[in-house]
């Protein structure tokens, strides 16, 4: 195995600052202690702190992103999706990667290089899920009235959501996840309808249609 270049150990090290101490805490001096380096190599490799912290977003996000296109290549309705949703979830919070996400944002207004960088990965995230529902919706009566890109940007933002309530409320309950899961078996049935059903949504979706 390798051993890390300095730059991936600052990188590294800024993670875990974010995640001990709180984007407060990520100082220059704090951050090179973690890695066990010269202060002035995180000026070297990153320019400044806020693109040190700002490539550490794109790190996590990166990460969070080919996780989800992996976990949603296999699925087949939008009850498996529901479920997957529910499992990332879960894994996330105690991966401690939820703390890091909040500090972020919660920087991200008076740093806008880590703004832009959270804008970006928000992008990474959207795609696996929009592609997912392409698959599911596709030949279907929702393919013709469903709006894929917005809902995909929509149900990314609101797990995001989810996930930052998370990290400020303790032990959330199943509820919200609940709802999605009957959201998402209503859905199925739709979808599994015959031939005559599939007609009449289908022209029930038209007109219901802006």
């Amino acid at each position: 195995m390798s051993t890390p270049s300095t730059k991936d150990r600052l990188v590294a090290a800024a993670l875990t600052v974010v995640a001990r101490e709180g984007i407060s805490g990520a100082s220059a001096r704090v951050i090179a202690a973690e890695a066990d380096v010269n202060q002035a190599l995180v000026f070297y490799h990153h320019a400044s702190v806020e693109a040190l912290l700002a490539e550490a977003s794109r790190k996590v996000s990166t990460r969070r992103a080919a996780r989800y296109a992996q976990r949603l290549t296999a699925v087949m309705s939008f009850t498996e999706l529901s479920a997957i949703a529910r499992e990332l979830h879960d894994e996330e919070r105690h991966s401690g990667e939820l703390v890091v996400l909040t500090q972020l944002l919660a920087g991200a207004r008076s740093r806008p290089a880590i703004a832009g960088a959270l804008r970006d990965n928000f992008e990474l995230l959207v795609q696996p899920i929009e592609q997912t529902l392409a698959r599911l919706v596709r030949g279907t009566a929702l393919e013709e009235v469903l709006a894929v890109p917005e809902l995909a940007r929509s149900i990314a933002g609101g797990f995001l959501g989810l996930e930052l309530l998370d990290g400020i409320v303790t032990d959330i309950d199943a509820g919200p996840f609940d709802a999605i899961d009957a959201i998402a078996g209503v859905v199925d049935l739709a979808l599994q309808a015959g031939t005559i059903e599939t007609a009449v949504l289908r022209r029930r979706l038209r007109s219901a249609r802006p």
